[in-house]
């Protein structure tokens, strides 16, 4: 602001010097009154006391007996700035820290925040690779022998096979056969003088003949069986050398059957004729008989 500008003051050179010296002794009392004089006390009373004595002295260049430079009668320089105006007192010294105060009480807590997004699922990771093959352990010891099993079913029968011979004649002998369920006759013809007369045996299949035994059951409905055993009985001395031969079999099931052949003398070479019924014999073999059997129905 500009000299011309500045607010004239209300006290005049005189009573403004009394102020000064007023406000002096005020701060003298006051460090007196504590019985303190620190560093910048003392700083500051210097500075009072030379500015008494300035005033006291009349070397004060602001002396109020000299013509005022301005409207308000306060000298101003050149660049504006007050010359009358008192040196800057010391900085007091610094009060002591007041002590801290309580701790406020917590404050209350705060509403929970909301719930984040759900992250996305992760990507599915490689499989691993399939581990070797661990070695092969040690062969166990042996376990305990297992208990009898039950008795199996009784079998089937196996083929049977047989063979029987007769001869009661210099001309001929007879033979009967069974082999794989099927009973023959045989002749052998034993005419001839040399080598080249020998004859062979002539066979014939007598499971053709009508009742041959071969499965199913008799007339009292005991099962028959297949031929499994046979046998031959021939003509008896005296009796010729033309006649019946009796051949018959055992089955499967213990029953007996029987036919007849005539041997052929006159036939050269002697041959056999077997074309009558099979029969079931009467009686039957029967458990615990004597001198008797199973009788069939008629």
């Amino acid at each position: 602001m500009s000299p011309e500008y500045r607010t004239t003051s209300l006290l005049g050179p005189l009573a403004r010097d009394r102020f000064k010296k007023a406000g002096m002794v005020a701060s003298l009392a006051l460090v007196m009154a504590t019985s303190v004089v620190s560093p910048a006390a003392a700083s500051a009373r210097a500075v009072s006391d030379h500015a008494t004595a300035m005033s006291r002295f009349g070397g004060d260049k602001c002396d109020e007996s000299k013509p005022s430079k301005t409207k308000s009668g306060v000298p101003y320089g050149e660049d504006g700035k007050d010359k009358c105006k008192g040196a800057t007192g010391a900085t007091g010294a610094t009060g002591a820290t007041g002590a801290t105060g309580d701790t406020g009480a917590t404050g209350g807590t705060g509403a929970t925040g909301d719930t984040g997004a759900t992250g996305g699922t992760g990507g599915t990771g490689d499989t691993g690779a399939t581990g070797g093959t661990g070695a092969t352990g040690g062969t166990g010891g042996t376990g305990a022998t297992g208990g009898t099993g039950a008795t199996g079913g009784t079998g089937a029968t196996g083929p049977c096979s047989d063979i029987d011979a007769q001869q009661d004649s210099n001309n001929f002998e007879l033979r009967a056969t069974q082999a794989a369920g099927i009973v023959y006759a045989g002749v052998h013809d034993l005419r001839g003088n040399n080598s080249t007369d020998i004859r062979n045996f002539l066979w014939t299949d007598l499971s053709n003949n009508t009742g041959y035994p071969n499965g199913g059951d008799d007339p009292d409905g005991f099962p028959i069986g297949t031929p499994c055993g046979v046998s031959i009985n021939g003509q008896n001395q005296g009796q010729g050398e033309s006649g019946a031969i009796k051949i018959d079999t055992v089955t499967t099931t213990g029953q007996v059957w029987e036919t007849t052949c005539v041997v052929n003398v006159g036939n050269n070479p002697i041959d056999l004729t077997c074309n009558q019924p099979w029969v079931e014999l009467n009686f039957q073999p029967e458990e615990d008989a004597v001198n008797g059997g199973r009788d069939i129905a008629p």
